[in-house]
């Protein structure tokens, strides 16, 4: 793989609190030398997983191969009994950009059952990348993974894509010019003291609920009785319940992996894109009211696409340096206007505080010969701009449910409440109020 140009996920790479996590869980024997094979054949075929992050004298920032090796880290079940734990201390440890790897692996071996947590920077990897490899780390223990490399394409364009308007274009050159103006280049160290700076204040929770097949099957037919997808029932039970009769924002994240004139197909590399909506459920209403009212707000949205798309074409006007810039300002202690104000046009570092949505929907996973997959979880990405972040992922007729919070911002108890409203909900069974 040739070095690759990194455009609007610039946006990313600075943000202090974006990795995304996968915990699978499996039943059968697990040899470590068996799984640092499977490694190697998954990095032949992502070669992302290889890949540091290197800023031209242009300040341009690049995928560049060769980085470090992936060296999985393992430990027996009574050494690390809980892998909450090991997901903490890795989190809170910034990912070496300029030596790679992004992407941390850990295997928690119990005398049948093994825990495989793979933690890796949104940079390298969507929701659907990381569970496609996931899928092939499964595929390689199982001695059945092909090895053709999938290398993300550099053309990022929208099939249907639609520029923004007139106005926001020379709205986005007015800044342009004012930012080359009184432009700032952050080195690797400013970097490190905003991550350390955001994350003692800012410290990532996480509460795991699931929805079993019997359920889910009755969630089913409430979504067939309403003419909804289970993402949008889903979708509008928890912003009912954290809305709760104020206004609230939702960010919804959304997959431009279809949408792009070089399609990534099963590749690592971040094709998303994401609506922001305000909202206001009324809970003297009965809840398929504010059902209806938010689904019909939601997909407005992600069915227009220029209103899909629109952060998107928004990021791609500007400096990629003036990008990268937006973190420090929406979250650090850099003062330049001109950042702070994109942050709070795109939502970053916003009072309104709002909550972000993720379903990477229904995945059959059966049928492996050397194990048995117990259960596959996903932990998403929590988004600075979000409160609270809802990762849903459904695996073979069993509905996960993750919630990414920091406990210095809403607390456990709150966040637990929210999670059993939501589900309550669904089922005519209201649990309590939210925030």
């Amino acid at each position: 793989m040739e070095k690759l140009k990194i455009a609007t996920e610039r946006l990313f790479l600075r943000s202090p609190n974006i990795n995304v996590c996968f915990r699978i869980i499996i039943d059968g024997n697990f040899d470590p030398k068996d799984f640092s094979q499977a490694i190697d054949k998954v990095c032949k075929r992502h070669p992302l997983l290889k890949c540091a992050i290197e800023i031209d004298n242009d300040h341009n920032a690049w995928f560049v191969p060769n980085a470090n090796s992936i060296e999985a880290e393992y430990y027996k079940h009574e050494e690390m009994p809980d892998w909450i734990n090991w997901y903490k201390k890795t989190d809170n440890i910034p990912f070496d950009f300029i030596h790679g790897p992004l992407i941390k692996i850990c295997a928690i071996i119990g005398d049948s059952q093994t825990e495989i947590i793979i933690l890796g920077h949104h940079i390298i990897g969507d929701g659907i990348g990381y569970l496609n490899l996931a899928k092939d780390i499964l595929s390689a223990l199982d001695n059945r993974l092909e090895t053709i490399p999938q290398i993300p394409p550099a053309n990022n364009k929208f099939i249907k894509g639609k520029k923004i308007g007139f106005l926001s274009g020379l709205y986005a050159q007015k800044l342009n010019k004012a930012w080359r103006k009184n432009k700032t280049h952050f080195s690797e160290n400013d970097y490190l003291e905003f991550f350390r700076n955001y994350r003692a204040q800012f410290i990532p929770q996480i509460y795991m609920d699931s929805i079993n097949e019997n359920d889910l099957k009755k969630i089913k037919g409430i979504c067939k009785l309403n003419k909804l997808t289970v993402n949008e029932l889903m979708t509008s039970a928890f912003t009912a319940a954290f809305a709760a009769d104020r206004e609230a924002r939702i960010g919804v994240a959304a997959s431009t992996r279809g949408e792009l004139t070089a399609k990534p197909y099963y590749c690592m590399g971040n094709y998303v894109t994401g609506i922001s909506i305000k909202v206001n459920c009324v809970s003297g209403n009965d809840f398929m009211s504010n059902v209806k009212k938010i689904t019909e707000m939601v997909r407005g949205e992600l069915t227009d696409v220029k209103k899909r798309h629109a952060i998107v074409n928004f990021l791609g006007k500007f400096d990629n340096d003036l990008i990268e810039s937006i973190m420090f300002a929406s979250y650090g202690n850099y003062q330049l206007p001109i950042s702070k104000k994109i942050g709070e046009l795109i939502a970053e570092g916003s009072a309104g505080r709002g909550l972000g949505m993720s379903n990477l929907g229904r995945h059959e996973m059966n049928n492996y010969n050397k194990f048995r997959l117990l259960d596959l979880q996903f932990i998403g990405p929590a988004f600075p701009a979000n409160i609270l972040s809802v990762s849903i992922i459904t695996i073979n007729n069993k509905l996960n449910i993750c919630l990414r919070y920091n406990e210095t911002e809403i607390k456990t108890n709150t966040v637990k409440m929210i999670c059993e409203r939501a589900i309550g909900l669904i089922f005519n069974e209201d649990k309590g109020s939210g925030t």
